[in-house]
C-alpha cells in the first residue's frame, strides 16, 4: 500500500488522537501494525474487507435498532482497524474498572441490606428510593457468595489530555461481550500475521473465568449443576449476542417461559421433565424477571424467582435490583464512597456530573449549561440528552421550568469530548479517516476479586457524529487490541481438558420444551418449504411447455397448487405461480419467512453451515425485483439445491438424540401430507392422466426409470410413490419412519400418540398390487385417512412435550 495511507485523516485540535502525537507522528504502539497494513496489497486487504462484511450477512450477526427500517435484520457494523492500546494504557484500565466492580458490589450490598450509607449521608435516600431501578423486593436478599454484581460494564472515553473517564456505568444486564468476542474472531482472522506479531492478549481466559466462577460461586444439589442464559427472546436487540454466549460457554439459552418454580427451586421444562438450575445469567431487565414480585404485566419473566433468589437457592447474574446504579446521578459520590467502603481514592474517574436533586447542584449546573449535557438520571425514562450549548433563551426556561417539576429525575454531565481512532474510509477505499470512539470495559466476579477483558468493545461514531456514539443511533463497532511485552499464551482454550462423569450427564437431557417445538416447526417449515418449492417448479414447466404430456401434468399441478394455496380459480395460472414463488410475502417466500423465523429461534442449536445456507435462501436477491420466467425457475432450482442442503445438514450432521427426532418428525408429518395431497391430485386427474408430472414433483424420475423401462404407469408409479417403504419420497416410508420414531419416544416418555397412524400403516401393508389403480375406490379414504393421521399426531406431540406437564416424581411438589 503506498504511503498516502493518512492523506485522508485529520487531527483535531480538541480532542485526543489515538493514532497520533501532538506534533503529528504516529504513537509508537500504532507503527508497526501500519507498516503490515502498507504492505497489505490493496486486492488482498478488499478481499480481507468483503470477507468480513459476507461473514456478517451470511452468519447474520445483527443489532436491532428500534424504529430502524432494516429491523431486527440490520447487520452488526464493525470497522477491521482495531483500535490499539499499550500495557501501561490497559493496566490503568484494568485496575480502575475492576476496583469500581468491587465498589459497586459494597454498594449494593449495603442498599439492599443495612443501608448504612443511606443513614451516614453519603448518599441521599431520594437519590435511591425515587429511581425506578431500586426493587423493594430485593431488601435482604444475600445472594451466594455475597455477589450482587457477578458483571459489569464501564463505559469509557478518554479526555484531551489523554486521560481515561467513566460516562456510564452497566451493571443491570451488561451487553456487548458477545459482541466483543465475534469483533475479535472477524479482525483477528483478517490480519492474522499483525496479531500475532503484536502480542495481542487473548479473550479465552476472560470468558473460561467467567464460566468457572458461576460454577464456584452457584449452589448444587438435584442433579449434574445447570446454568443457563435467560433472553427476553429473539426480537430483542442483542439477541444474536446471547445465542452466540450460549453456545460459546456452553451455557442453555432459554426463555422465562422455559423456567418454573417448584418447591422455591427454579427448573428448566425438558421434554425429560423438570431439570434443576443452579445459576442463570440474565440479559433481561430486572423489573421483567419475575411478574409475581415485580412488574405484573411481565410476560418474560417467571414467577417466584425473587422468592428462589431471597432463598439462596439459585445464582442470579447479575443480582435482582443491580439496575439502580446504572443512575448517572451516583457517579459524584463515588469518590466518597470509594474512601468509606474501600479505604481508597477511586482510580478510575467519573465525568463530571451534577445530580439536579440537590437545589445547590441545580443552580451550579445551570450557571454552566453550556458545557453540560442534561440526561434521564433513570435510564429507563424515554428522555433524551439536550446539549446546553444548542438551546435558545426560551429553550433554556422550558428545559429549566421542566427539570424543577422532577429535578431528582435529571442529571447535568459535563461534554465529554471523545477521543479519535482510525477507521477505514469506506468513501476513499484503502485510506485511514478518523472517527469518535469510546471503549466499553467489562469486568466479572469471582472467588479472588473481578477479572477484567482484555480489551472490551469500542464503539465508533459515524462521520460527523462528534459528540455522542450509540449503537441505538446506528454506530458502529471495532476490535481492541491490547498489546503485550512478553508472549502471550496463545495454547490456551476455553475447551475443557478433561470429561467427568458429571459432564456427560450434564450434556444430556437439556432440551427445553421450547426449543424442541422450534425443532418441530423448524423441520415442518423446511419440509413445506421444499414441496412448495418442487410444486412451483413443475406447475410452471407445465404451463409454458407445448408438449401434450406435458399439458396434461398442468391441470393436475394446478389442482394441487390450489390445494396448497399457491392459487386461485380466478387468477391467471402463470402471474399468479411467479408472485407466488418471487414475492416475499406470499407463497415460497412466506414459508420461508416463517423457516427462518423457526432457525431464528434455534440461533445457539444451528451450526454457522446451517445458518449460512437459511440466510441465503431467505434472502435471495429474487425477492427483491420483479423476477421473469427463466429467472423464476432458476431461483426455484436454487431453492430446491439450498433445502435440501438444509435437510442433509439434519441427516448427516446432527446425533441422532431427541432434538434430531423432533426435527425429524416434524418433516415427515409434512411431507406425508403433500404426498397424500399429491397422489389424490393425480388420481383425481383420472386414470388416462399423464404421471411424468407426479414423478418428478415427488423427486423419484430416477428411481423409476432405473427400475422400470417403460412410460410411467399407474401401477408401478403408486407402488413406488405409495408403498415401497424404501423410497425416501414414498408414503410408506413416511409412515414407517413415524411409527418407529413414536415408539421411540414412547419408549422414553410413555404412551401419548394417538394410534390411527399406526391402523393406517397396518391398511397400507395389506395393498396387493391387484389395489394400485386409480378406479380402486379404497385408495383416496386411505390418503385422507393417512393424513387426518398425522395431523392428530402433530396435536398430540404438541399436547404431550410443548405444552409443559410436570413428570410423575414431581407432581407432589405441584400438589
Amino acid at each position: 500500500m503506498s504511503d498516502d495511507l493518512l492523506d485522508g485523516y485529520r487531527s483535531l485540535s480538541d480532542r485526543f488522537d489515538e493514532l497520533r502525537e501532538a506534533d503529528g507522528t504516529v504513537r509508537s504502539h500504532w507503527r508497526p501494525f501500519l507498516d503490515d497494513l502498507r504492505a497489505s496489497a490493496p486486492a488482498q486487504l478488499a478481499e480481507r474487507m468483503a470477507m468480513v462484511e459476507r461473514e456478517i450477512r451470511e452468519h447474520g450477526i445483527t443489532y436491532n435498532v428500534y424504529a430502524d427500517p432494516q429491523g431486527a435484520d440490520r447487520p452488526w457494523v464493525v470497522d477491521p482497524i482495531p483500535l490499539l492500546l499499550d500495557e501501561a494504557d490497559w493496566e490503568m484500565i484494568e485496575a480502575g474498572v475492576a476496583q469500581r466492580a468491587r465498589l459497586f458490589n459494597l454498594i449494593l450490598k449495603d442498599l439492599y441490606g443495612p443501608q448504612q450509607l443511606l443513614r451516614e449521608g453519603l448518599v441521599p435516600p431520594a437519590l435511591v428510593y425515587g429511581h425506578r431501578g431500586y426493587l423493594h423486593p430485593a431488601r435482604d436478599i444475600r445472594p451466594p457468595g455475597g455477589i450482587h454484581l457477578f458483571q459489569y460494564a464501564a463505559d469509557l472515553a478518554r479526555s484531551p489530555d489523554g486521560r481515561w473517564w467513566v460516562f456510564s456505568d452497566r451493571t443491570q444486564a451488561p451487553s456487548g461481550m458477545g459482541y466483543a468476542l465475534e469483533n475479535r474472531l472477524m479482525v483477528s482472522r483478517m490480519f492474522p500475521e499483525a496479531f500475532a506479531r503484536l502480542r495481542v492478549q487473548h479473550h479465552a481466559a476472560f470468558f473460561a473465568t467467567w464460566r468457572e466462577s458461576l460454577a464456584h460461586l452457584a449452589p448444587r444439589g438435584d442433579g449434574p449443576q445447570l446454568i443457563v442464559l435467560l433472553t427476553p427472546g429473539p426480537y430483542n436487540e442483542t439477541y444474536f449476542e446471547h445465542a452466540l454466549l450460549a453456545r460459546y460457554l456452553g451455557f442453555v439459552l432459554v426463555e422465562g417461559s422455559d423456567l418454573t418454580v417448584r418447591q422455591g427451586k427454579v427448573w428448566l421444562k425438558t421434554v425429560d421433565g423438570l431439570r434443576r438450575v443452579h445459576a442463570i445469567v440474565r440479559r433481561q431487565d430486572d423489573d421483567y424477571c419475575d411478574p409475581l414480585e415485580l412488574r405484573a404485566d411481565s410476560a418474560l419473566g417467571v414467577p417466584g424467582l425473587a422468592e428462589c433468589a431471597r432463598r439462596g437457592s439459585v445464582l442470579l447474574a447479575n443480582g435482582l435490583g443491580a439496575g439502580v446504579l446504572e443512575s448517572g446521578a451516583l457517579m459524584g459520590y463515588l469518590p466518597a464512597l470509594c474512601e468509606r467502603l474501600l479505604g481508597e481514592p477511586l482510580r478510575l474517574p467519573s465525568v463530571a456530573t451534577w445530580w439536579l436533586g440537590e437545589p445547590a447542584a441545580l443552580d451550579d449546573a445551570w450557571a454552566r449549561l453550556d458545557e453540560l449535557v442534561i440526561k434521564p438520571a433513570d435510564r429507563s425514562l424515554t428522555l433524551q440528552p439536550v446539549h446546553g450549548r444548542s438551546l435558545g433563551e426560551a429553550e433554556r426556561a422550558a428545559l429549566r421550568a421542566q427539570i424543577e417539576l422532577q429535578p431528582h429525575r435529571y442529571v447535568a454531565q459535563e461534554w465529554v469530548r471523545l477521543s479519535q481512532a482510525p477507521v477505514l474510509d469506506r468513501h476513499r477505499p484503502l485510506h485511514l479517516a478518523a472517527r469518535a470512539v469510546g471503549l466499553r470495559a467489562f469486568a466479572v466476579a469471582t472467588p479472588d476479586g473481578h477479572a477484567v477483558m482484555p480489551g472490551g468493545l469500542v464503539r465508533v461514531g459515524g462521520p460527523g457524529d462528534t459528540e455522542a456514539i450509540s449503537m441505538q443511533r446506528g454506530g458502529g463497532s471495532k476490535d481492541a487490541w491490547v498489546l503485550c511485552e512478553e508472549p502471550v499464551n496463545s495454547a490456551f482454550s476455553l475447551l475443557r481438558t478433561t470429561v467427568t462423569p458429571d459432564d456427560l450427564a450434564r450434556s444430556r437431557g437439556h432440551l427445553s420444551s421450547r426449543a424442541a417445538e422450534n425443532l418441530f416447526w423448524f423441520g415442518r417449515y423446511g419440509e413445506r418449504s421444499d414441496c412448495t418449492a418442487r410444486l412451483l417448479r413443475v406447475a410452471l414447466t407445465r404451463s409454458v411447455s407445448e408438449a401434450a404430456e406435458q399439458e396434461e401434468g398442468a391441470a393436475a399441478a394446478w389442482a394441487l397448487a390450489r390445494a396448497w394455496g399457491l392459487l386461485d380459480d380466478t387468477s391467471d395460472a402463470v402471474p399468479a405461480l411467479l408472485r407466488a414463488a418471487t414475492s416475499p410475502d406470499q407463497g415460497l417466500g412466506a414459508v420461508l419467512t416463517q423457516l427462518a423465523r423457526a432457525g431464528f429461534h434455534l440461533r445457539d442449536r444451528l451450526s454457522l453451515d446451517h445458518w449460512r445456507v437459511l440466510q441465503q435462501l431467505a434472502h435471495d436477491e429474487v425477492f427483491q425485483k420483479q423476477a421473469t420466467l427463466p429467472a423464476t425457475l432458476n431461483w426455484l432450482d436454487r431453492a430446491v439445491i439450498g433445502l435440501m442442503t438444509l435437510s442433509g445438514f439434519a441427516l448427516d450432521g446432527m446425533s441422532r438424540g431427541t432434538d434430531w427426532r423432533f426435527l425429524s418428525i416434524g418433516r415427515r408429518i409434512e411431507r406425508l401430507c403433500f404426498l397424500t395431497q399429491a397422489l389424490e391430485a393425480a388420481l383425481s386427474a383420472g386414470p388416462d392422466s399423464g404421471l411424468d408430472w407426479l414423478l418428478e414433483l415427488c423427486d423419484s424420475s430416477v428411481t423409476y426409470r432405473s427400475r422400470f423401462l417403460v412410460a410411467p404407469e399407474w401401477l408401478p408409479v403408486l407402488d413406488l410413490l405409495l408403498r415401497d417403504d424404501s423410497n425416501p419420497r414414498s408414503v410408506g416410508f413416511q409412515v414407517r419412519g413415524l411409527v418407529d420414531f413414536v415408539q421411540r419416544l414412547e419408549t422414553q416418555h410413555g404412551a401419548f400418540a394417538h394410534h390411527g397412524l399406526v391402523r393406517c400403516a397396518d391398511q397400507l401393508t395389506r395393498l396387493a398390487p391387484t389395489d394400485l389403480h386409480p378406479d380402486n375406490p379404497a385408495l383416496g379414504p386411505l390418503l385422507i385417512g393417512l393424513r387426518d393421521s398425522a395431523c392428530r399426531l402433530s396435536d398430540d406431540i404438541t399436547h404431550r412435550f410443548f405444552t409443559h406437564a410436570l413428570p410423575r416424581s414431581l407432581l407432589h411438589m405441584a400438589a
